[in-house]
């Protein structure tokens, strides 16, 4: 089982990494593309990733980089630790030197693969926690929840069940939101495998049950039904319940071709298999299954498996009252396990060869405690290491979430302060553009007021004028006329002597001034009968504003206006605003237009009245201007139920035509 788990803890599914695309003429692409057959020996494809790793020596790039940790991933996979060692290394000093924390994240994962195989557990262990931290500092959060299990797997070997139970949860938490089935797998069968190890068989069988749900959401289960199946059927054989473990078994050994497609588990499943049948008291065909096991393991070279092997065997022949053959399996198992140097299996060893010879009991079990002592001290060892590891990098998370919640809370500072200031320009601003709207309403109040009080004026004196007419007339009347008259009578009644020529000059001299009371009379008659009113000279206001303004703005202008519009019978409120018009038109002509010229006229169309102004200046692009000024008077002409049109050609001028339809008032 140790076999199987290691290959699930060393295996690293490299088609979830996103590698370049590399063109398949590449020299280093081919030769790796060529390592990844199944047919070539370990010994052939050594040759081509040597050739490859010279190759990858040549520059440092990100390419480069990828091709170094394939090279040492297929060696780690070749057994070849020297090109491992040294094709790491490059890939280490290239991803260090290309600041690539995923790559460096990776190479320290194939670090704690390698010598997890190697049973370094503290060595795979230290890689694995740095893998753990790089792939969370780059937020890949599924990589470290792998890296967490590797950890546990580590610390379930080293019988640190409560550390490595925290890791697997750690690890669940991540990969339950992201539906990765298999790893869910993977950490729910060792859950299975911790609690077995516990002897807390129910719950162990629990997990177990948990690990086949997310099997069974695999399309490609591999070989990881056959060896929950086989997990199962140890807990039962340990429970007792041996045909329960007996049918788990052959559950398991009914995938065809089993045998070619892995011999360590098929090897595996017909010992425990047989073992149970000897526990049920069933030897029918053993030891030959024991036997059967043993040479696939022998020939194989697993050293661990021949152990169990020969244990069960000697267990057998204990049972069959053969205590030679049970010893010489039993020693057999021992040298082995002290070959190998596996402390678990010389326990189990001598623990079997006390129970086997008696005569050598008790040096069996003296040796038994001290090794028992040696590896309590140094799993005691490990485990100390391995916290002081977890703590430092606990204590690293720690300081990068301090920092990350520091600059978070730096950022957000700073973002207050910004908001802040910017709601207080904005506040700022919206009360000077409400001032600037307040002045300029009271401006325009103003203005209006203005212009009112100069068409009173205007209307006071016209009301002078006709004032003076009948003034004028009534004297021309009642005293001038009068005298005149007076004058005559006197002057026609008069005796006259004298020569007939001075007689006629007189006579002719009285009529003459007869004709003159004649026209006095009328002119009299005529100011007082045909007095009317006079319109107030709103073209001379408007003359008056347009000459100011043009000096202001060096251009010339020209005022022209229809004789027949009948001011006197349009509103002054119209007027005010055409005033008001006419002056914003001219200010964007002085601020705006550059121009030289600018042609304002009144034109009369039936009772339409029609305000045309034209410059000369450089014009606008659109032909809607989108200044406060043209909004003013389109506002402007808005409110006298007017229409407004602006035309405008980059740098052939702008015209504004405004026509307004006029009721007249009733006289």
């Amino acid at each position: 089982m140790l076999f199987l788990m290691l290959f699930f803890v060393d295996c690293k599914d490299r088609s979830e990494f996103k590698h370049h695309d590399m063109d398949r003429g590449d020299s280093i692409s081919v030769l790796l593309q060529k390592v990844k057959t199944d047919h070539l020996t370990n010994a052939q494809k050594g040759i081509l990733l040597q050739k490859a790793f010279r190759l990858s020596e040549t520059t440092v790039d990100s390419v480069a980089l990828e091709h170094l940790n394939t090279i040492a991933y297929q060696a780690y996979k070749s057994h070849d630790s020297a090109l491992f060692f040294a094709s790491g290394h490059k890939a280490y000093t290239f991803a260090v030197q290309l600041q690539d924390t995923a790559k460096i994240a990776d190479m320290h994962w194939n670090y704690g693969a390698y010598y997890l195989r190697q049973l370094s557990y503290d060595s795979s262990y230290y890689h694995y926690q740095k893998a753990r931290k790089l792939f969370h500092e780059t937020e890949n959060t599924f990589y470290a929840a792998r890296m967490l299990y590797n950890m546990a797997f580590i610390l379930s070997r080293l019988r640190d069940y409560t550390g490595a139970e925290v890791y697997l949860f750690q690890a669940i938490e991540i990969f339950k939101p992201l539906n990765k089935h298999k790893q869910l797998y993977l950490c729910y069968n060792l859950l299975g495998v911790i609690y077995e190890e516990l002897e807390d068989y129910d719950k162990s069988l629990s997990y177990h049950q948990m690990a086949l749900d997310y099997l069974d959401k695999l399309e490609d289960k591999s070989l990881f039904l056959q060896d929950s199946y086989n997990n199962m059927g140890l807990i039962y054989q340990k429970q007792g319940n041996q045909n329960q473990a007996i049918a788990y078994f052959e559950k398991a050994l009914k995938i065809t071709d089993l045998r070619a497609i892995d011999p360590f588990l098929y090897a595996r499943l017909i010992d425990n298999k047989a073992f149970s049948r000897f526990l049920n008291n069933d030897t029918s065909d053993l030891p030959k299954a024991f036997f059967e096991a043993l040479h696939i393991r022998d020939s194989m070279h697993n050293i661990s498996g021949v152990i169990m092997s020969r244990a069960h065997l000697a267990v057998y022949y204990a049972k069959q009252k053969d205590t030679a053959m049970a010893l010489d399996h039993a020693k057999k198992a021992y040298k082995l396990s002290q070959h190998i140097k596996n402390n678990r299996d010389i326990l189990r060893s001598l623990e079997l060869l006390s129970r086997l010879d008696t005569k050598g009991k008790d040096k069996y079990l003296e040796q038994y405690i001290i090794i028992n002592k040696l590896v309590q001290a140094q799993e005691r060892n490990t485990r100390n290491k391995f916290t002081r590891i977890q703590y430092e990098t606990d204590q690293y998370i720690a300081r990068n979430k301090q920092l990350s919640s520091r600059v978070t809370w730096t950022f957000i500072g700073g973002l207050v302060s910004f908001l802040l200031i910017f709601l207080a320009y904005l506040i700022y601003r919206q009360k000077s553009q409400n001032k600037l709207l307040q002045f300029e309403t009271n401006q325009q109040r103003a203005n209006e007021q203005i212009y009112r009080l100069t068409l009173q004026q205007q209307d006071k004196l016209q009301q002078g004028r006709n004032q003076e007419r009948i003034r004028i007339s009534e004297d021309l009347h009642d005293s001038i006329l009068s005298d005149l008259f007076a004058l005559r009578m006197g002057w026609n009644y008069l005796e006259l002597k004298g020569e007939d020529t001075a007689i006629k000059k007189h006579q002719f001299y009285l009529e003459e001034l007869q004709g003159i009371e004649k026209k006095i009379r009328e002119l009299s008659h005529e100011l007082k009968n045909n007095m009317m009113e006079y319109p107030i000279d709103f073209i001379f206001i408007v003359e008056s504003l347009v000459s100011k303004r043009s000096k202001i703005g060096k251009f010339e202008y020209q005022l022209r206006h229809d004789g027949n519009i009948p001011w006197e019978q349009i509103d002054n409120l119209i007027k005010v605003n055409l005033y008001h018009i006419i002056e914003e038109a001219l200010q964007n002509c002085i601020k705006h237009a550059q121009a030289s010229s600018f042609i304002l006229q009144f034109l009369w169309y039936g009772n339409n009245l029609t305000l045309e102004m034209t410059d000369n200046g450089i014009g606008t692009r659109g032909k809607r201007g989108s200044g406060i000024g043209l909004k003013n008077i389109h506002s402007r002409t808005k409110k006298m139920n007017g229409t407004y049109a602006l035309k405008s050609t980059q740098g052939k001028g702008t015209k504004i035509t405004i026509n307004i339809p006029i009721i007249p008032e009733k006289s």
